[in-house]
């Protein structure tokens, strides 16, 4: 990623097998052509690494060839083949290590226990009285001074500091990759072959993902004329998790190390054979491991293979036939076992079994899900050349469907030994089936004039399965353009030729037709939705049925229109070359209701979406590359991209507003899009004098609940109350993709030594800080020690009188999420996220080929390189990676991978 202008990526859930979100221009989600055939993103993603011959993007009208899916833009992958000339058989891997780039620190014990004692120091001065004592939740003994100072020095062993964030991740963990292939092709046959095998461990101990990829291409000449060829795909995926409760097995150990209090440990009387009874077992990290609490297995399985068959005619026709098959299987694992809590008795030295403690809900899980796709395209494509005049056409057709089918059996199994599951034991079942359909017709004509003059007319009859047969199609037309002056004689045969070597203008504009959000199959048709409620009658369970409401026959496509205007130029022979564009998408056609017309609550339903809503993505888009020669033996590339992207809101059907407030805050016409209101605050408090003489309501309670160092709140209109009227814009885009994306890609080359590096970088983003990195103490748990370090706070937790300390946080309240610091969203909290990082770094030798020839080697490439080395962020305060999604933090961060590799080829 960061290599390719327009393509904005954000990582945020990292966990081992996941993706990545991509999006071309802040579009959403694009459609991906692999070979060819129309996939899904679960096959981008999962791709064997060193089979991808090349990667390349349609941004502008040109995407709508492919279809109604290709309103976001399409990525085109395309696998390696054989090259004419003997076998060659290369041999790559490399083993890394990983850790975290960024995640935050909970607090150690004396962290904690001294904000126990402040927090309650703190209340007692709001509420007017003295403080109670504050009793250890753990030992049961008043924290007093003395006792706090045995916390901080940490010298009697029963004063011991849990970390746990040591005890849930491990550091320097291993991933490896190893890949063998072999390629080689004949006048009459080209072949690669192709195995990987991917090992990715993670943080988290008893988890990992594992990944095996085949691959076959193959082509055969079998007339001069006609070629058959195939390509053949396979992969399997295996994660594995301890079964943690919960249906996600990497919330509740990220969730731990901020749950878990640092004087508690997760074992009784620190004996590991013990798991000991915290005061929320569910988060102790003793039961993180799979002989405790057992297992989740998510494996996927998927084979895919293309057939084609072309055969050229001589007069410039070429007739094309390809025909695809996708089976992909996933079967889901699950055995959550149950298990006991412990506590330690220090009169008796026993274990004591705590009753009703641990785990005692057992849980037994299989789901399955098998999906067949199926593709097929015939393609005729006609090429002349007729002097200066250069003349292609295609015309095409492509039918495309799936079938998918889903059930999950859920049981309450007897023990944690026996997997099998009984029906005596089935507590819940579920089954699926659902089936997509699509079918288009394209036709392409181009023309272009000495590769001067450039013209494509393109258009595509498309249909899809969700509208009624006599509406199932649309058409949808584009156009392209290019003037290439550079070819102009005017410059082509004068000195500034000689330094103007490339100058082309271009543009495009395109309708593509998308399915609208939220509608549903087989909408258009009346009738009843069955397993909708369901009753006891005469002793029966009966399951209900429901009338689906009025057919929905006013909804059809949402027509996208695509403009780009592009520059390109090249300089003393493509040395100093770039590319501008300027682009934008208007969507027409969104789905709404129409909520001025009424129908009476006692009909059951209300009036179904029409296409009535509008919007814009607008943005720019540049990139400049310099690249050449500098002494003997010398290269270089210095590449850099910048793309701004946004959207704007155009219509929204007849909103109403009470007043000019309303229309202010709430209205979506004219506006850009995704914009977070709330509260801008001007300061904290700096004395209780200061609270004392405040004219203006700033916690809605007369200010009673203030204290030094509490956030003050802009009182936009000037009524002396803070409330919903003060809300002005204060953010972007809240856990999607940067609006601004840039990157520089520099590679250095000399003799048989290579160093590439990318940098990478975003901004237009927006981080809120919720839960964990907003609450101290919440949900009765701990915080990230900057939170109860730098904080605003007496100089002596004991002494009411004492003076005020500065800090960066508010005063520690406890567990108070209703107090005005962090109820209310404000930029106090909120962060405008910016970064800039160091993608990847790589250097790499190759051995010198007389060396090799010894040996009978044709090329060894030995390597190191580093993943996210480096981040330079507005989060780094708060120790969170610019790429998480997750507003409390609780997300899988990207990782630090430092990685050697080898490369031999034979």
């Amino acid at each position: 990623m960061g290599r390719i202008p327009g393509l904005t990526a954000r990582q945020g859930d990292a966990r081992p097998g996941s993706g990545t979100s991509i999006q071309i221009r802040n579009m959403g989600s694009p459609l991906y052509v692999i070979d060819g055939i129309q996939s899904e993103e679960g096959q981008f993603n999962n791709l064997g690494l060193s089979d991808i011959e090349s990667i390349s993007v349609l941004k502008d009208a040109s995407a709508a060839i492919y279809g109604m899916r290709a309103s976001n833009g399409v990525i085109l992958v395309t696998t390696k083949r054989g090259k004419l000339g003997k076998p060659v058989v290369n041999i790559n891997g490399y083993y890394g290590q990983q850790n975290f780039t960024q995640y935050p620190h909970p607090a150690n014990a004396y962290q904690h226990q001294r904000g126990l004692v402040e927090a309650e120091q703190n209340r007692a001065q709001v509420e007017r009285r003295a403080p109670n004592p504050v009793v250890d939740p753990v030992k049961g003994t008043v924290l007093t001074a003395e006792e706090l100072e045995k916390w901080r020095t940490a010298s009697d062993p029963a004063y011991k500091s849990y970390d746990y964030y040591d005890m849930v991740f491990r550091p320097n963990v291993p991933q490896y990759y190893v890949n063998g292939n072999v390629s080689g092709a004949t006048d009459n046959m080209s072949y690669y072959l192709s195995g990987s095998y991917l090992d990715q461990k993670a943080l988290i101990e008893d988890n990992y993902f594992k990944r095996y990829n085949i691959q076959a291409n193959l082509e055969a000449k079998v007339t001069p004329r006609l070629r058959l060829g195939t390509q053949l795909y396979g992969r399997t995926e295996f994660r594995h998790t301890a079964g943690v409760p919960g249906l996600d097995d990497y919330f509740n150990p990220f969730l731990s190390v901020f749950s878990m209090w640092p004087t508690e440990s997760p074992y009784a009387n620190d004996n590991p054979n013990y798991v000991n009874q915290t005061h929320n077992i569910n988060v102790n990290p003793a039961t993180y491991k799979e002989s405790i609490t057992g297992y989740n297995d998510d494996d996927w399985r998927a084979g895919k293979m293309n057939l084609y068959g072309q055969y050229d005619f001589d007069f410039g026709l070429s007739v094309r036939a390809t025909g695809s098959y996708n089976y992909t299987t996933n079967t889901f694992n699950g055995f959550e076992y149950t298990y006991n809590g412990y506590r330690y008795n220090p009169t008796t030295q026993t274990y004591d079994l705590v009753p009703g403690g641990g785990n005692q809900n057992p849980w037994r899980e299989q789901r399955r899900r098998a999906i067949i796709e199926r593709s097929g395209q015939i393609q005729l494509t006609y090429v002349k050349q007729l002097g200066d005049h250069g003349l292609t056409a295609t015309a095409a057709y492509e039918r495309y469907d799936t079938d998918n089918r889903f059930n999950i059996v859920h049981t309450v199994p007897p023990n944690n030994t026996i997997p099998i599951q009984y029906f005596a034991n089935q507590d819940y079942l579920y089954d699926e089936v659902s089936e997509v359909a699509r079918a288009g017709y394209a036709g392409r004509v181009g023309y272009n004039y000495k590769q001067k003059y450039l013209l494509e007319l393109l258009g595509r009859y498309d249909g899809s399965w969700l509208f009624a047969p006599d509406s199932r199609f649309g058409l949808f037309p584009a156009v392209t353009a290019g003037y290439r002056i550079t070819e102009e004689p005017f410059i082509k045969n004068n000195a500034i030729g000689n330094i103007l070597t490339e100058l082309k203008l271009r543009g495009s504009y395109g309708i593509t037709g998308s399915d609208p959000s939220g509608l549903a199959p087989y909408s258009y048709q009346q009738g009843y939705d069955f397993g909708s409620g369901a009753s006891v009658f005469n002793g029966n369970y009966t399951i209900g049925v429901r009338p689906r409401g009025l057919p929905i026959t006013t909804l059809s496509w949402v027509r996208n229109k695509t403009t780009n205007l592009g520059l390109d130029f090249g300089l003393w022979g493509g040395k100093l070359s770039g590319a501008f564009d300027v682009f934008a998408r208007r969507r027409e056609g969104l789905p709404a209701p129409r909520y001025d017309v009424l129908i009476p609550l006692e009909v059951g339903y209300g009036l179904p979406n029409e296409n009535l809503n509008s919007d814009v993505t607008r943005g720019l888009e540049g990139v400049l590359t310099y690249a050449g020669t500098a002494s003997p033996g010398f290269t270089y590339s210095v590449s850099g991209h910048a793309t701004i992207a946004r959207r704007f809101d155009l219509d929204i059907y007849k909103q109403r507003f009470g007043n000019s407030w309303e229309r202010y805050r709430s209205s979506y016409i004219n506006r850009w899009g995704d914009i977070g209101w709330g509260y801008q605050a001007i300061g904290q408090f700096q004395s209780q004098q200061e609270i004392a003489d405040y004219t203006v309501d700033n916690d809605g309670q007369g200010n009673r609940t203030q204290l030094p160092g509490d956030i003050i709140y802009k009182d936009v209109n000037g009524d002396g109350v803070i409330n919903y009227l003060d809300e002005r814009p204060i953010g972007y885009l809240q856990g999607g993709n940067p609006l601004v994306t840039f990157g520089v890609n520099t590679s250095l080359g000399y003799k048989n030594f290579t160093l590439t590096f990318d940098i990478v970088g975003a901004g237009m983003q927006t981080y809120q800080r919720e839960w964990e990195l907003l609450i101290p103490f919440q949900n009765n748990g701990t915080s990230p020690a900057y939170m109860l370090e730098d904080r605003w706070h007496r100089a002596d937790p004991y002494n009411a009188d004492s003076p005020w300390v500065p800090g960066k946080y508010p005063a520690i309240r406890r567990d108070a999420g209703g107090q005005a610091n962090y109820n209310r969203r404000s930029d106090f909290w909120i962060k405008t996220v910016r970064y800039v990082r160091l993608r990847n770094l790589e250097l790499a030798y190759s051995l010198p080929k007389p060396w090799l020839g010894k040996v009978g080697l044709s090329g060894v490439r030995v390597y190191m390189n580093a993943t996210n080395l480096l981040t330079f962020s507005t989060l780094n305060d708060i120790d969170i990676d610019p790429e998480v999604a997750a507003s409390n933090g609780l997300g899988y961060p990207p990782q630090r991978l430092l990685n050697t590799g080898l490369s031999v080829t034979f």
